[in-house]
């Protein structure tokens, strides 16, 4: 789990007459990774199977665009058989049998894709439309007029007065009607000449002109009531023809499962140097699948072929990395491969990101009910669509849920005061939640506390600054230990290590913002101050920098290398090391930042509640809509700063520390539940 599989360099050479057989079970059996030739040998490439692997993955690429119309995975058929009696024309024929089947998605497929740009295009014009659609005057006459000119449409708030402004200049006559809080309807009219200058001045200030195109009537009103119909008739239309496509989606799944197929055999095919008499293949295999591999060979050629074992090769060419996960981590490997696929050679941080993830998204985002809609939304909308995303957003929103919890947070202050969440913890002898913010402390009355809750939000930031620094640097000594780079790992990566810990060290095992910076102030500014732990922490730093200063020149020297090549890498380093230290342990603080951000909106939203509720009944069903409308609204905004940022404290302040991922996946020729049968002769 830590580390990429070893796979090893493979070449395979088989007889001509046997290896259509060997393609088809290769394809079967998901073994192999194959790899381009290292050399085009003269006379021994097979060009027709290059451009059959284009066409499959043309192909293939064009059925994947109908399931994305769909909005559906697309779907490999269980236990299907795909009889091959020459490759090409196979194909060929499997392409011909589904011809129908394709021009009949491809001409409702190219329709939806219409419909939905003229519906996107219509519902711009609908929301021009909206302030304006009670004016019965046409107002593309008034607009052309060559005497008097009338311009009309939608402006930022604020642009009143510049409005006043030119109609008292230029003589116009005018009208500004507020649309919303942010928007107003402005309408100028006036002399051509003198609209020639107004317009655009008013354009350059956010006016966004409302201009009925050619074929809608002149009238916003009928404009208006055309615009509708068409997006009536248009949804109408779209739900037809997706009715039309769904209904024939099984065989779209065999469709996709032949030209998969296909397209596998043809990756191999196009990657192999044929000669007269013989067929070469290259690929990477796992080693502990290269006794099947072999048995495979020989089932297939009747003991007629030749396996070169290449080993584990290093630097020479580019190995593929295998990465074998326990299921319920591979979603989380998403998320690593979003940054980098590893090194073969690097360690997986998979296992790592699936624990520390999760939580710093949940300290980001405390809220039980808020955590308990994203599982929903995972589980509702998103499973169907993309299994791995549901699975992540589960964890996310039960990590959130759990935080909530602790923090005495379930869709804000309103309904967390409704369950009665505070008295629970007071039942445990608590006087607030252990996770509890400031805004907490303000809504329960407990005034004094808001500093201390402040501070414990401050030690848990940092505490977890301290953990993934610690991690990453302990992480990069040993990705340096599996690469054989000992000169980086001790003149580099072992005093980075020592350095971030003694600076940190305090915040971990203290779990106290105020003591651990104590701590740090006597190991800096006092020189240990008699204290045993920040004496130990002094140490631990000046030796670290002395250590990275001075590594580097010493190796090179042990080397028989002039020590001067060194120093000025020395130098950065320690630079470094400093500037790194002071900019992430503080970009930490972000998951403090972010939880009181969502903590403080909701408690905003619960504010007006109040202040609604205040009004009457009437009064309380409004204030509770915007504090229904607010709780939405933070779920999806808080929701994706929380996720935007936790990427950030992984991908910067942590992978920066040890992971390079630099590598590419190993993707082994294969098609699950699906069996070609080689029928035919070469």
């Amino acid at each position: 789990m830590l580390r990429a599989r070893r796979l090893e360099e493979v070449l395979i050479a088989v007889p001509r007459p046997v290896y259509d057989r060997l393609v088809a079970r290769l394809v079967n059996e998901g073994l192999l990774h194959v790899d381009e030739p290292l050399k085009e040998l003269p006379g021994t490439s097979s060009p027709r199977f290059k451009l059959a692997y284009a066409q499959a993955s043309e192909r293939f690429s064009k059925i994947q665009s109908y399931y994305s119309a769909l909005k559906l995975q697309p779907t490999v058929g269980e236990g299907v058989e795909v009889m091959v009696s020459d490759w090409i024309s196979s194909f060929n024929s499997y392409v011909e049998r589904y011809r129908e089947l394709d021009r009949f998605f491809d001409v409702r497929v190219s329709r939806l894709a219409e419909i939905e740009s003229t519906v996107a295009e219509l519902r711009r014009l609908k929301e021009l439309l909206e302030p304006v659609k009670h004016i019965t005057v046409d107002i593309r006459v008034l607009a052309e007029s060559a005497r008097l000119q009338y311009a009309l449409g939608i402006a930022p708030k604020g642009v009143e007065g510049y409005v006043l402004e030119v109609t008292e200049k230029y003589n116009l006559v005018s009208v500004v009607e507020e649309v919303d809080g942010r928007t107003v309807l402005v309408g100028v009219a006036g002399k051509p000449e003198s609209m020639r200058f107004v317009v655009p001045a008013l354009v350059r200030r956010g006016l966004n002109l409302i201009v009925v195109p050619r074929e809608l009537p002149g009238r916003p009103s009928e404009a208006y009531k055309v615009v509708v119909e068409r997006l009536s008739k248009l949804a109408e239309e779209a739900n037809r023809i997706r009715g039309e496509l769904l209904e024939r989606v099984g065989e779209l799944h065999n469709y996709y499962t032949y030209v998969y197929a296909f397209r596998e055999a043809f990756k191999i095919l196009a990657n192999s140097l044929e000669s007269r008499t013989s067929v070469f293949i290259r690929g990477y295999v796992d080693s502990d699948d290269f006794r099947k591999l072999e048995s495979i060979l020989k089932e297939e050629t009747g003991g007629a072929y030749i396996v070169y074992r290449l080993g584990v090769r290093r630097g020479e060419v580019r190995v593929p990395t295998k990465v074998a996960l326990p299921r319920i981590l591979q979603p989380f490997h998403r998320i690593v491969q979003m940054y980098g696929e590893p090194d073969p050679e690097e360690v997986v941080p998979t296992v790592f990101l699936a624990v520390t993830f999760p939580l710093a998204f949940g300290l980001m985002f405390p809220d039980a009910g808020h955590g308990l809609a994203l599982v929903l939304f995972a589980q509702l909308y998103l499973r169907r669509r993309n299994p791995d995303w549901a699975f992540i957003i589960t964890v996310l929103g039960l990590t959130s849920m759990l935080t909530g919890f602790l923090a005495g947070e379930f869709f804000g202050p309103k309904v967390s005061e409704l369950l009665h969440i505070s008295a629970v913890w007071s039942l445990l002898g608590l006087h607030v939640p252990p996770l509890a913010l400031p805004t907490y402390a303000v809504e329960h009355g407990l005034y004094e506390l808001v500093g201390e809750l402040l501070y414990r939000a401050i030690t848990i930031s940092l505490w977890m600054a301290a953990f993934m620094l610690i991690l990453g640097t302990l992480l990069g000594v040993v990705d340096s230990y599996l690469k054989r780079e000992f000169d980086e790992m001790i003149g580099v990566k072992m005093p980075k290590f020592l350095f971030f810990t003694s600076v940190t060290l305090p915040f971990l095992i203290l779990f106290d913002a105020r003591k651990a910076g104590e701590t740090l102030g006597l190991a800096l500014l006092n020189l240990g101050g008699g204290d045993p732990l920040a004496t130990l922490i002094l140490i631990g730093i000046t030796v670290s920098l002395l250590w990275l200063l001075l590594g580097e020149p010493l190796l090179s020297a042990l080397h028989g290398h002039s020590p001067l090549g060194g120093i000025a890498r020395s130098f950065m380093e320690v630079y470094e090391s400093i500037l790194m230290a002071m900019g992430n342990v503080p970009s930490f603080l972000r998951i403090m930042a972010l939880a009181l951000a969502h903590s403080s909106v909701m408690f905003a939203f619960a504010y007006i509640f109040d202040m609604m509720a205040g009004l009457g009944l009437i009064g309380l069903a409004m204030g509770a809509i915007v504090y229904a409308i607010g709780n939405l609204m933070v779920i999806a905004l808080e929701g994706i700063l929380a996720f935007a940022h936790s990427l950030r404290l992984h991908f910067y302040e942590w992978f920066s520390k040890f992971y390079i991922g630099g590598g590419i996946p190993f993707t082994p020729i294969a098609i699950p539940g699906v069996r070609i049968v080689f029928t035919g002769t070469r």
